[in-house]
């Protein structure tokens, strides 16, 4: 049963799928290859700094030790700002400027996270690509196999007729 033809991403041409898809069978066939999967290698390989960068920034906020540093964060600078409203009014109860602060951060991790979960997406159909390719080759060997199980029935069932039509 073969698998339906699957388009290139819009984002990527018909010479850059081939290149991948190239470079995907040579590095899944090569033994001494390290052990990463091969679309990984791929997707890492293709991705600029910047792309790499936003898929750094993205593991980090989507985080728990993120979560409990800037819970921290925002406990200590709540409680210092209620300390020293008595004393400065640095930053007094709205706490406009934190607000201000976790908005300028938002700004900011928003497309980035976007840009990260593109890349993702992006990233899985290659897999799902590869994995089809792969399953192909794979129904290619079966039916090889059932082939050559077939000659080898017709074979065998051929030297025991003979076996059977030699008189004792």
């Amino acid at each position: 049963m073969a698998q339906p033809a699957t388009k290139a991403p819009v984002s990527l041409g018909a010479d850059h799928k081939a290149l991948i898809v190239h470079r995907l069978r040579r590095v899944h066939r090569e033994p001494g290859a390290d052990h990463k999967h091969p679309v990984n290698q791929a997707h890492y390989e293709d991705s600029t700094l910047s792309e790499r960068l936003a898929d750094r920034v993205a593991a980090v906020i989507g985080s728990w030790p993120f979560i409990i540093a800037q819970s921290f964060l925002m406990v200590v600078w709540v409680y210092l700002n209620v300390w020293a409203i008595f004393i400065a009014h640095w930053d007094p109860y709205p706490f406009i400027l934190l607000n201000l602060v976790l908005s300028f951060q938002a700004t900011y991790a928003g497309p980035i996270v976007l840009l990260a979960g593109n890349r993702q997406s992006q990233k899985d159909r290659i897999t799902l690509e590869h994995a089809a390719d792969e399953s192909d080759k794979g129904e290619q060997h079966i039916t090889k196999i059932l082939v050559e199980i077939k000659k080898n029935t017709e074979l065998t069932l051929q030297i025991l007729r003979e076996l059977e039509a030699e008189p004792s």
